[in-house]
């Protein structure tokens, strides 16, 4: 059994010409062994806001936000080399809530606002990393982690999209 608690580097894509800019989020998972080499993989991931750049239309100016947070459940492979080195790889569902803000301002005589909308889904994870042990119970951990949520607002909006996560990880895991 395995605790790793991960500080991450985030970058949202949502398609289209949206420019997220980079963000910070923290998981923690809780990998069980069954074999020396297969571990389930259950995890908690919540990002901070990530802000698109702001935009001007013919009304005024707007900015939208994301922030997400993810339930993620899958399978846990890794090798781990006789030295102190450990290569893994991760794959699985993940059950997602995300919210979409948009701040509006528009010219002195119109007052601007801040909406709000959030949806939830399912969608898919998979990452890719390594970890030195530091000694035979406590490991620090770089890792790779692409998440994809499928569909956002497709049942409030005419045009719905899915949202890519990439991340970088640095963290810390302890095996009881």
């Amino acid at each position: 059994m395995q605790l790793d608690i991960n500080y991450l580097l985030t970058r949202f894509d949502a398609g289209r010409n949206d420019e997220f800019s980079s963000n910070k989020a923290i998981a923690i998972r809780h990998n069980y062994f069954l074999r020396d080499w297969l571990a389930t993989d259950v995890a908690l991931l919540a990002t901070d806001q990530a802000y698109d750049e702001t935009r001007q239309d013919v009304v005024g100016y707007y900015r939208a936000a994301l922030q997400s947070q993810a339930f993620m459940l899958g399978m846990k492979l890794r090798y781990r080399a006789k030295s102190p080195y450990e290569a893994y790889g991760r794959l699985g569902l993940q059950y997602w809530r995300t919210e979409l803000e948009v701040e509006e301002y528009f010219n002195t005589s119109i007052p601007g606002g801040i909406t709000t909308v959030d949806d939830s889904g399912y969608g898919y994870y998979l990452g890719i990393g390594g970890a030195h042990y530091i000694t035979d119970r406590l490991t620090i951990q770089l890792e790779y982690l692409h998440l994809k949520q499928l569909d956002l607002f497709a049942d409030s909006s005419s045009q719905p999209f899915d949202l890519g996560i990439n991340a970088l990880s640095i963290g810390v895991g302890y095996q009881f």
